[in-house]
């Protein structure tokens, strides 16, 4: 009995880069998806002021200081500094009533009463 090598049919090899240009498809799909999202929040900062944080963002409050990484920065707001990657940028007083953040996956605007304020990126 003679055995002999079978090759793949055309309809095979035809389902099998099928099967893999659907899996190329879902995964550009989700990673599209992904880049696009838009997330936003608030953030409580220490004079009572609500933080609005637009795009993608970490928070955390270590008493006194609220922390929110955003756009590769660390902006941090102690009861009387805002400060923007451990350099001090104005202070957090009374007269801050408008805090907002537009972050990107790699940058960052900071807007305090509706001015940006500039810092070294």
């Amino acid at each position: 009995m003679d055995h002999k090598n079978k090759t793949p049919s055309n309809l095979s090899r035809l389902a099998i880069v099928s099967a893999i240009l659907l899996i190329v498809a879902i995964c550009g799909l989700l990673g599209f998806v992904t880049v696009t999202s838009r997330v936003s929040g608030t953030a409580s900062l220490p004079n009572g002021t609500k933080a609005i944080i637009n795009g993608p963002f970490s928070c955390s409050c270590n008493s006194p200081t609220t922390e929110i990484e955003a756009g590769g920065h660390l902006f941090a707001f102690s009861p009387t500094t805002i400060s923007v990657d451990g350099k001090a940028i104005g202070p957090l007083d009374a007269t801050v009533t408008d805090v907002t953040i537009d972050a990107t996956y790699w940058n960052a605007s900071l807007y305090v009463n509706g001015t940006e304020v500039a810092f070294w990126r």
